[in-house]
């Protein structure tokens, strides 16, 4: 039964901890030279991670995070280079293994560095595919990353379960105020907000705009016209007014949070609120860090090609492909500025010093900036 709760939890309610037991997992029957996958503490991904890998022998090192998913915790420090090392440190791994390789998940880049990890423990890591399916395919082709394996995507089923997990919480907060001061429109309330969620998510691909906000502003703004034609016909008050403005403030909600939801969308209220002086809500930072400052051209994130010692470390754990490597394959390139979200991962993994997030005067236009705003 608990573990049952956890799981609705987990899937239901995201944006809060949901902390599983850290340390060695088995599964099937691994052996010395089986391979180490590495994870966060999340009880849904580990047990999602179990489902991907029934049938595989391998050791799962389950390391904190807080008790939150790995791309949220990465970005929030939860999850580190300190939660793998003392994972490695502590677990006994280095006595049931022969070798020293541990296989991370990308999307731990913006938190964990290879290179630190290497040099404490003495272990290699590399990186995994970006979702738990790859991974058996990656085991048996000999540990070998394909382009679909590097990037994230953002499909139907991608959606309707991040969404559901991260903005759950608001759905109910909505009913219980229906429910405290206007008990009449809450069934209505809950019929349109949960309309408006199906849409929205359904038909993202199809609604103009290229951040969340934007595609929100385009439904809200079909739906004034709509609200504003029906009051035209309805002198004394269209029948549908309550149900058109529910929709339109859920629309927002859903819209200005889809930045954080969406892989591929730089986040629409982390930088707002960082302007705002909002510190941290929970795990996440806003105001100060290089994130934000880079989403509102406070910084600039530059490359210096001569410097670059060709580690491909941005090509490959840069989630949106923004970098690939040059014909010689010796250094990068900057391919695709504008996917750029602001995750630092390529940051904190290049090794020479090339990427940098250089301040520069907010009287100054950003220049060279790849975040457009």
């Amino acid at each position: 039964m608990m573990s049952l709760l956890k799981t609705i939890w987990g899937l239901l309610f995201r944006l809060f901890p949901c902390p599983a037991p850290t340390g060695l997992r088995e599964i099937g029957h691994p052996g010395p030279q089986s391979p180490v996958l590495v994870t966060c503490n999340f009880d849904l991904t580990i047990k999602r991670l179990k489902k991907a890998l029934e049938g595989l022998d391998v050791w799962l090192l389950v390391a904190q995070s807080g008790g939150v998913n790995v791309w949220c915790a990465a970005g929030g420090d939860e999850f580190n280079t300190h939660s793998v090392v003392s994972a490695i440190k502590t677990s006994g791994i280095g006595r049931k293994v022969t070798h020293r390789t541990i296989i991370l998940p990308p999307l731990s880049g913006p938190g964990v560095s290879i290179a630190a990890v290497r040099k404490a423990t003495k272990w290699n890591a590399r990186w995994g595919p970006v979702r738990a399916e790859d991974i058996r395919r990656y085991i048996k082709t000999g540990f070998r990353r394909d382009e679909g394996m590097r990037r994230v995507t953002y499909t139907l089923t991608e959606r309707l379960d991040t969404a559901l997990g991260s903005l759950f919480p608001f759905y109910l907060l909505g009913g219980a105020l229906f429910a405290l001061f206007d008990p009449s429109l809450l069934v209505n309330y809950l019929l349109v907000a949960t309309a408006a969620f199906l849409f929205f998510f359904l038909a993202l691909d199809s609604i103009p705009g290229e951040r969340g906000i934007v595609k929100a502003g385009y439904v809200a703004l079909a739906l004034l016209v709509t609200l504003a034609i029906t009051e035209f016909y309805h002198p004394n008050g269209s029948p549908y007014r309550s149900s058109l403005i529910i929709a339109v403030v859920m629309i927002f909600v859903y819209g200005s949070e889809l930045g954080g939801l969406a892989p591929h969308l730089p986040s629409d209220l982390d930088p707002f609120l960082a302007r705002l002086g909002v510190g941290a809500v929970g795990n996440v930072a806003f105001a100060g860090t290089v994130r934000t400052e880079l989403l509102n051209g406070y910084r600039e994130l530059t490359y210096d090609h001569e410097i670059c010692e060709g580690c491909r470390n941005c090509f490959e754990i840069c989630p949106q492909g923004v970098w690939r490597m040059g014909e010689d394959s010796k250094r990068a390139i900057l391919a695709d500025r504008d996917k750029c979200t602001a995750c630092r991962a390529c940051l904190l993994q290049c090794q020479s010093g090339a990427i940098q997030a250089k301040k520069r005067d907010r009287n100054e236009p950003a220049g060279n900036s790849y975040i457009y705003l």
